[in-house]
């Protein structure tokens, strides 16, 4: 009998961003409404002004839903810009195994506030 052990992780893709204070990122992953997974897209976002930086954190969203989905969340924070602290939260985010992030993509910061769902139509929607 084989019993294998001293397992590694292993990374399949990479995701080089220039500029970690101004960047918007598009995840592909899925979320679960109980056992059953659905796709769905998370998003961060990143600005920088005077040395502040303004962190945002969306999702799941399915592009095919009006509103948000059940489980969607949106957080929001301001740090003092640190390249280190930055880096930690696009890690933390991308390789979050809950959201089973399956390829990330760096896109503009319009198209990702275009994307955030409605709260309104979400409750028109139930």
């Amino acid at each position: 009998m084989i019993f294998d052990y001293n397992g590694v992780k292993t990374f399949t893709d990479s995701l080089q961003i220039d500029d970690i204070g101004n960047c918007a990122i598009k995840c592909e992953g899925t979320y679960r409404e109980g056992r059953i997974p659905f796709y769905g897209e998370y998003y961060l976002i990143t600005k920088t002004v005077m040395g502040k930086t303004a962190i945002a954190k969306f999702g799941p969203v399915d592009p095919d839903s009006p509103g948000m989905v059940n489980g969607f969340e949106l957080t929001f924070k301001k740090i003092n810009y640190k390249e280190a602290t930055i880096c930690k939260e696009i890690q933390l985010f991308i390789n979050d195994g809950l959201k089973g992030i399956s390829k990330a993509e760096q896109i503009t910061d319009i198209e990702a506030f275009e994307l955030v769902p409605s709260l309104q139509s979400t409750f028109d929607n139930l």
